[in-house]
C-alpha cells in the first residue's frame, strides 16, 4: 500500500483570486500616481481616477462573492499614501464613515477573504513609530525591493506595525502583501521577517506572505523555515495569472479570455486547473472599481470568469474557491507531516494540523477507512467526495478527515 498527503485537499484545485491596493474607502492609487509621477517623470492619469470607492460597492462585491462561492485574499492598506493611520482615522473621511466601512469590512468580506496589510504605506517607506514618510523619501516597493537584510529588527517592526494597525480595528491579518517590489530581491529574508513580524501579532504558527506571479508554467506553493518540533512555518502564495481585470492604475486591460475562454478551453485558468496547479488570479481594486461606478470593468470581467469556471466544473469536482491561508496552511501542513504505514495502519504526525487532510491510497483494495477508531463514510461519486468520507477511482483512493491530535492513526479496512 502507497500512501501520501494529497496534493490539494479534497482532491480538488484551489481557486483563489487576490485583491491588492484596496483599503479604507480611499483610492490609494489617486494619491500614490499623484506623488510617483514627479519623482519617475511619468505622466499616469492621477487627476481621472477617482479619490473614493465608496462603501455601497465593496458591499455590493462582497455580497455577490458570498453568493457564488469566491474566496481569496484582499489587502486593507495601514496607512494609504502616507495619509494616516486607519486605526486613527484619515482626515478625509468622518469617524462614522470609517467606522461603518471597517465594520462591513469585518461582516462581509472576511468569511471569504483574507485580510493582509500591503505593507504600511504601499508608497513612502515611513518611520514605523510615527508612520511619516523619512527624509529620504524613499519607497516601499522601489528602494526596498532589496530590504535592508542587516536591519532584521527594523524590518519585523515595520511589518508588525503594518499587522497591528489591522489587528487594532479587527482585522487581523493571515500574512502579509508586497506593496509591488517589496522584497523581491531578498525573498528569503522576507520570509523570515514577515514570519516573524506577523506571528509577534497574531500568534499565527503559518502565517503567509505573496510577493510573486507566475502567469506562465507550473504554480507552486513553497513553505519557508519549515520547523516540526514548534509546528511554525511560512507560507508563499503565488499567483497563477496577470491582471486583466483594469489592471493596477484602474484603467488597464480587462479580458476574460485570457483568464478563460468562451468554450472553456483556452486561457490561463484551465491550463492550471489541467495542471494540477493551483489557479489563484491576481487583481488589484481600483481595476474592479475602474474610473466612476458605471464602469465597473473589472468586476464585470470577473463575473463572466466566475460563470465560465462554473461551466468548466458544473459539479464541483475538479475545482474548488479557497482563501489564500485555505491553501498555503495545507501546503504547509503536507510538506511538514510524518508518515509511517504498518500493514494496514497509517500513522501520522502532524505539527500542523488542517481540516479536510487528503490522504492518496494506492494499490490497496479500500473497502473501508477509520480516523482514531471513527469510520468515514464512503462517498460513490466524486462530487459527492467530502470532508468526512472516502472515495475511489481509477484505483486510487482519497479519504478527507479534520486531525484532531497530533498523532492520528488511520486504519485501511481491506
Amino acid at each position: 500500500m502507497h500512501v501520501e498527503i494529497n496534493r490539494h485537499a479534497l482532491d480538488r484545485v484551489p481557486l483563489s483570486i487576490i485583491f491588492d491596493d484596496s483599503t479604507v474607502l480611499v483610492n490609494l492609487n489617486y494619491f500614490w500616481m499623484r506623488d510617483r509621477n514627479p519623482v519617475d517623470g511619468q505622466g499616469r492619469r492621477w487627476e481621472d481616477v477617482p479619490v473614493v470607492h465608496p462603501e455601497s460597492f465593496v458591499r455590493e462585491f462582497a455580497e455577490w462573492c458570498i453568493e457564488n462561492g469566491v474566496r481569496g485574499k484582499f489587502s486593507v492598506v495601514p496607512c494609504p499614501a502616507a495619509l494616516g493611520r486607519i486605526d486613527e482615522g484619515l482626515a478625509l473621511f468622518s469617524k462614522e464613515q470609517q467606522e461603518s466601512w471597517l465594520r462591513m469590512c469585518r461582516e462581509l468580506i472576511t468569511p471569504a477573504f483574507d485580510i493582509t496589510p500591503e505593507m504600511i504605506t504601499h508608497s513612502f517607506v515611513v518611520d514605523p513609530k510615527t508612520c511619516r514618510p523619512l527624509e529620504s523619501r524613499i519607497w516601499e516597493q522601489y528602494e526596498w525591493a532589496t530590504l535592508p537584510v542587516d536591519q532584521e529588527e527594523l524590518m519585523v517592526e515595520y511589518i508588525a506595525t503594518a499587522c497591528r494597525i489591522l489587528d487594532n480595528v479587527g482585522l487581523t491579518p493571515e500574512g502579509v502583501t508586497s506593496p509591488g517590489g517589496f522584497g523581491g530581491r531578498t525573498l528569503e529574508f522576507y520570509a523570515k521577517v514577515a514570519g516573524i513580524a506577523t506571528r509577534e501579532v497574531t500568534g499565527n504558527p503559518t502565517p503567509y506572505f505573496f510577493k510573486r506571479v507566475s502567469d506562465d508554467g507550473s504554480v507552486e506553493t513553497p513553505v519557508w523555515y519549515a520547523d516540526r518540533e514548534s509546528g511554525t512555518a511560512v507560507g508563499e502564495i503565488i499567483a497563477s495569472t496577470g491582471d486583466w481585470t483594469g489592471s493596477w492604475t484602474g484603467y488597464g486591460e480587462v479580458d476574460p479570455n485570457k483568464y478563460i475562454t468562451a468554450d472553456l478551453q483556452g486561457g490561463r485558468l484551465p491550463a492550471c486547473i489541467n495542471a494540477g496547479d493551483p489557479a489563484v488570479l491576481c487583481s488589484h481594486w481600483q481595476g474592479f472599481y475602474g474610473l466612476h461606478n458605471d464602469d465597473r470593468r473589472g468586476f464585470n470581467t470577473f463575473k463572466t470568469v466566475v460563470r465560465r469556471l462554473k461551466e468548466l466544473d458544473p459539479r464541483g469536482e475538479r475545482t474548488q474557491w479557497r482563501k489564500c491561508s485555505e491553501i498555503t496552511n495545507y501546503a504547509c501542513a503536507r510538506e511538514m507531516t510524518e508518515l509511517n504505514v504498518h500493514g494496514q495502519t497509517i500513522h501520522l504526525d502532524l505539527p500542523v494540523r488542517v481540516p479536510e487532510l487528503t490522504l492518496r491510497l494506492k494499490d490497496v483494495d479500500v473497502r473501508g477507512v477509520k480516523v482514531d477508531g471513527s469510520p468515514l463514510r464512503e462517498a460513490s461519486t466524486r462530487a459527492a467526495f467530502t470532508n468526512g468520507t472516502f472515495f475511489t477511482e481509477g484505483g486510487i483512493t482519497f479519504a478527507a478527515f479534520d486531525p484532531t491530535e497530533r498523532k492520528t492513526v488511520v486504519e485501511v479496512i481491506v
